[in-house]
């Protein structure tokens, strides 16, 4: 979902000889001898992990950890779509009518503890997601389920989940793929303080890689996990993994440039350019494709005006989206590394995304007859518009530690400035940003999205029914009974091809409501280190499949 945020020196990491050696060290004990592994990893990471709870994930970087913690349930690879592949199945099958999947697990992968993954684990991943006090944005993957099979357990190793009506079958597979969860450890938790359990941040999973320590606000460091029993493939070939929290974007740089981290996301395009000219021969630039995506979020509970949809579509000519791209986000050579978004399905979703939509042109004097309209004008001659004594201002909040975000804060400030509209800025520690967003606690955010690569747009648009059908991502409140409608409709469309005009009305109904200002989807550039082979760094994570990422042993800089 969205990303995080204040300064910070290098940090002393931990061996796992126990001593505080100020750089990362491999396993030199028996575990080594178990399979072969050498050198670290050490990314720079924005902020510290938030919750490591499957039913209950807080940022994007929750999940791309938790996924290789654990394995989903059916695993994907993507190529204009998802891809289904092994993961903790080793088989799934969808019955003639498409409404029942039966899935058959690998047997002998146990818990990091010893306890064997059973059918059960990932019955109990269902029943929290389905209990309201947990309140998990996975509760969608329950909604067209059969009661009685969410899922049904058959044996140990083979479990069913039934549905009520047969649905497009990438998002049926993402729907039964949640991770499974301890019962025999989270079993007597308390459902509404999940994330206060100590699993949240030191959990116990079955992945190929485990949790070896977390130091909060400073590292969390994943190791081979040694006890690991599913698919040999899977086992990794590096020592360790080291997330850096660097909150500050200038300090991740110069880690990297010091050689401190190997691996930086989102970094500027004038970075992008510069450690092309000066580090040639140590780092690599990889593109990950448009996932991310960049939006201001309008919170007409907060702040009325919003509610107007004049007044939105005002602010949306109001900003010269373009001219933010060209002056952030286009490289020297000319290369732009964004494209307009009107909508928070990906384009990369090939035949999906609507491309036909023309977004809203940048014309203040459009923008300034559409507030005319609404009753906004510059009624008292001071420079800024007013409606029945109330000037036209709001404080637009945003996370720290993302300099892409705070200098488009500052381009939209000075556009809509231009047109008589005071906004104030204000940025937030991630975590402390999220929860605001989280709780609706503002005027108006920038954020982004993670897109997810199945479409349910559920989650983000459907209207939220609380207590029964809780939308923890619908930060705007956004309703539109047409748009519900388009939702169901292309959720219960099997055929990918039937259901494509679906989600493209879909698009474009929500685009002319403008409950955002859609900015731009990024092909996001990451720096890495080239000693690093076998990486997939692309649209699904920024650090897929980290088992099979390697060193070459004459290029290892972490010796054991």
């Amino acid at each position: 979902m969205t990303r995080f945020a204040t300064a910070l020196a290098a940090l002393a990491l931990v061996g796992c000889g126990g001593s505080d050696s100020g750089q990362p060290q491999g396993d030199g004990g028996e575990n080594a001898k178990r399979w072969p592994t050498q050198d670290t990893l050490v990314i720079a990471s924005q902020a510290d992990i938030g919750s490591l709870i499957p039913v209950k994930p807080r940022t994007a970087t929750d999940s791309f950890i938790m996924a290789n913690l654990a394995i989903e349930t059916i695993d994907s690879d993507f190529d204009c779509s998802l891809k289904k592949r092994e993961g903790l199945a080793k088989s799934w099958e969808w019955s003639d009518d498409g409404k029942k999947i039966t899935i058959k697990l690998h047997e002998g992968v146990t818990w990091e503890d010893g306890e064997p993954v059973t059918a059960d684990d990932i019955k109990f991943s269902y029943e929290l997601a389905a209990n309201p006090n947990v309140a998990s944005p996975r509760l969608g993957y329950l909604e067209y389920l059969k009661p009685d099979a969410n899922p049904r357990v058959i044996d140990d190793h083979t479990l069913e989940f039934e549905f009520t009506r047969a649905y497009d079958r990438d998002a049926q597979a993402a729907h039964v793929s949640l991770e499974a969860m301890p019962r025999h450890i989270l079993g007597s938790a308390d459902p509404g303080t999940l994330e206060g359990h100590p699993f949240a941040t030191n959990p116990t999973f079955f992945g190929p890689w485990r949790l070896a320590k977390h130091i909060p606000n400073q590292s969390v460091i994943l190791e081979p996990n040694w006890k690991y029993t599913g698919p040999e493939y899977r086992k990794p070939k590096l020592d360790r993994v080291v997330f850096k929290v660097i909150p500050e974007y200038s300090a991740r740089i110069i880690a990297l440039e010091k050689g401190d981290v190997d691996l930086v996301e989102n970094l500027t395009i004038a970075d992008v350019d510069r450690l092309r000219k000066e580090h040639p021969d140590d780092l690599d630039i990889k593109l990950r494709g448009y996932r991310a995506m960049d939006y201001v979020g309008w919170n007409g509970t907060k702040f009325a005006p919003f509610n107007d949809i004049k007044v939105r579509q005002a602010l949306a000519h109001a900003v010269d989206r373009d001219r933010i791209m060209k002056k952030i986000l286009t490289g020297e050579d000319g290369t732009l590394y964004a494209k307009p978004a009107v909508g928070t399905i990906t384009p990369e979703l090939c035949g999906v995304h609507n491309d036909d939509i023309v977004p809203l042109a940048y014309d203040p004097e459009k923008a300034k007859g559409l507030l005319a309209e609404a009753g906004w004008t510059d009624s008292d001659g001071d420079g800024w518009l007013d409606k029945d004594g109330q000037k036209f201002a709001f404080t637009m909040v945003t996370n720290q530690g993302n300099k892409r975000r705070g200098d488009t804060a500052v381009e939209i400030q000075a556009d809509l400035k231009k047109i008589g509209i005071d906004m104030s800025l204000d940025t937030k520690e991630s975590n402390t940003f999220f929860e605001r967003v989280e709780h609706r606690e503002y005027e108006a955010f920038l954020a982004g999205w993670s897109a997810s690569l199945f479409i349910d747009p559920s989650t983000i648009w459907g209207t939220e029914t609380l207590p029964d059908r809780p939308r923890p991502y619908n930060h705007t409140l956004y309703s539109n009974a047409e748009v519900d409608a388009l939702i169901s409709q292309g959720l219960n469309t099997p055929d990918p091809r039937e259901a494509a005009p679906i989600w493209k009305d879909l698009q474009a109904k929500i685009y002319a409501d403008q409950p955002y200002l859609f900015l731009w989807w990024l092909n996001i550039p990451v720096a890495i280190h080239k000693r690093f082979e076998g990486e997939k760094i692309n649209v699904l994570s920024p650090y897929q499949d980290l088992h099979e990422w390697y060193v070459p042993a004459d290029k290892v800089k972490y010796k054991r």
